[in-house]
């Protein structure tokens, strides 16, 4: 039995299950958005779906970092992306 895959929230450092966190992905124009299914290409950064985590992730050093390249932040900020992750929970379900 293999161990459930675990990521760094890259706004507050804490390891967690993947399933717990919310994927953000870099375009190829630089800009940030949420990849809701988990599957779209390039390099993803994870965060936890809180507004703490999100607003320290969002700023443009942190992505920078995680996507070892220049970024925009979304422009619909924290409160969007938790207000879709909500949307689409729910769909799920």
């Amino acid at each position: 039995m293999t161990a459930a895959p675990q990521r760094t929230c890259i706004g507050c450092r804490k390891v967690r299950p993947k399933a717990a966190l919310v994927r953000l992905v870099r375009g190829a124009d630089g800009r940030v958005q949420m990849d809701d299914g988990g599957r779209a290409e390039g390099r993803g950064a994870y965060v936890c779906p809180e507004p703490g985590c999100l607003g320290k992730a969002l700023h443009a050093g942190r992505l920078g970092h995680a996507f070892k390249r220049p970024c925009e932040p979304p422009a619909s900020g924290a409160a969007a992306i938790l207000n879709g992750r909500v949307v689409n929970d729910k769909a799920r379900r």
